[in-house]
């Protein structure tokens, strides 16, 4: 299993290491995960050696129709429009992924060409899980999963099934459509990450990510 969709400290609102993420989904019998930093990869891309865990390198990008993750990327990636930004990423020889496509809610005149939808996010109500789902069988795209964990508590609540054991590898089998994505499905806990959002948001002066 692996957790493609994680914040570090590197992110503005998060609270990990990457170390302090490796070893409690060591724990959880996790294979790999993605650092995916809000708008920054400086964490993600920087030199990770761990026995027995591939850190994939990543980011999440703010755009016009919402968030996109950059998997596998090798460099940064600039804030621009969606279609800038998807192709920033997949210039990288990277996986460009939609992340929590109806959170808050799905952008209209939707036209970009994603890698992959991802359908799974731990922070997302399962009714929105579902339209994500139904939106990449509908575009014939491949599913990924993650926890969008911000704290440690929440690490592993959502993942992505792979054969993985290289950032190549990864990246291939996102492109090949060999992933399965899943997780711990819930009501209460988008509530409570939608309030620890809000209060966070409030405290850095209403700066959006």
């Amino acid at each position: 299993m692996f957790d493609l969709h994680v914040h570090s400290r590197y992110s503005i609102d998060g609270h990990l290491s990457v170390d302090e993420i490796v070893k409690i989904l060591q724990k959880k019998g996790f294979k790999g995960a993605a650092i995916t930093d809000h708008n920054t990869a400086r964490g993600a891309l920087k030199k990770h050696h761990f026995d027995d865990f591939l850190i994939i390198p990543g980011i999440e990008v703010s755009t016009e129709i919402g968030h996109i993750l950059g998997i596998g990327i090798n460099e940064e990636v600039k804030k621009g429009n969606a279609q800038e930004v998807i192709n920033d990423i997949n210039e990288q020889g990277a996986v460009a992924i939609f992340a929590h496509p109806y959170r808050p809610s799905f952008p209209k005149n939707f036209r970009q060409k994603f890698n992959a939808i991802e359908t799974f996010n731990a922070r997302s109500f399962p009714s929105q899980n579902k339209k994500a789902k139904i939106l990449a069988k509908k575009l014939k795209l491949p599913e990924t999963g993650g926890s969008d964990a911000h704290v440690s508590a929440d690490l592993g609540r959502g993942y992505t099934i792979m054969n993985a054991e290289s950032v190549d590898d990864a990246i291939n089998e996102i492109l090949k459509g060999k992933t399965k994505a899943g997780g711990k499905q819930s009501f209460f806990h988008p509530l409570k990450c939608g309030a620890i959002s809000l209060l966070s948001y409030a405290k850095r002066g209403f700066k959006r990510i």
